[in-house]
């Protein structure tokens, strides 16, 4: 089913599934990337008011450039120099691994 308040671009699916089951989950991933790419070809976004989460975070190279998500990376580094809060929800892995887990400044 699909609920929300779509009227402003926002839908939440929630997608009933088995995540034991490895063909389920990964047509649910599937599904959920045909969105994300729906949404961006009709110039929406691929995050919501929630934010970006596990299930979008890799699909942000296709809604920015490296210098965007640099940026906005920049921007994580002065508020969370450690990157303790949510360090693999937000950024596309392969962009934030040399961030993540780095140790705290003394």
């Amino acid at each position: 089913p699909i609920l929300g308040h779509v009227g402003d671009g926002n839908f939440h699916v929630v997608l009933l599934l088995n995540p034991d089951d490895k063909d389920e989950m990964a047509k649910a991933k599937a599904f959920n990337e045909r969105l994300v790419m729906r949404a961006l070809a009709m110039e929406g976004t691929c995050t919501g008011e929630h934010g970006v989460g596990i299930e979008k975070r890799d699909l942000m190279w296709h809604q920015y450039e490296a210098a965007d998500l640099e940026a906005q990376m920049a921007v994580k580094d002065v508020f969370d120099p450690a990157w303790l809060l949510n360090p693999a929800k937000v950024f596309p892995l392969d962009a934030s691994e040399a961030r993540r887990g780095r140790p705290a400044a003394a």
